[in-house]
């Protein structure tokens, strides 16, 4: 990957393409939550899941999604590290910082390494909503 953003997911997704989204946590159950839920959302379309931040930055990188809604803690790497690499590299890419911890140092570490919001994961029902308003793109029940 260049510098210049490269094979870079900032490319604004159409009207009528599935917005990609990448989902991460360590945890199973979350991560089968989170894709039920945008599997009741046009265009929203899951291509992938990652269990920590070293999957998510390969994924990201081989993947690239419009959207990754990423844990911040995990084994390996966190999700504030996997966010600063990845948006190193891929700054179009929008990366929604997920907790189950609603905590200002968690909120200002993924924001100091570019994510472009943060969620509790108990409101993470809020989150197609939120990736209207982030992409510009319309979202609407299937």
């Amino acid at each position: 990957m260049s510098a210049e953003g490269e094979g870079d997911a900032s490319r604004t997704s159409r009207v009528d393409e599935p917005l990609r989204i990448l989902v991460v946590d360590d945890f199973a159950p979350v991560r089968e939550i989170l894709c039920s839920l945008f599997l009741g959302y046009e265009p929203l379309t899951v291509v992938g899941e990652a269990t920590d931040g070293e999957a998510a930055i390969e994924m990201a990188f081989r993947l690239l999604p419009h959207i990754i809604v990423m844990d911040v803690k995990m084994p390996r790497i966190s999700g504030v590290e996997a966010t600063r690499r990845i948006k190193r590299f891929l700054p179009g890419v929008h990366i929604i910082g997920i907790s189950t911890q609603d905590d200002i140092f968690i909120r200002e570490a993924m924001k100091a390494v570019g994510s472009s919001h943060f969620v509790t994961k108990d409101h993470a029902h809020t989150l197609p909503d939120l990736i209207a308003k982030i992409t510009g793109n319309p979202i609407t029940k299937r």
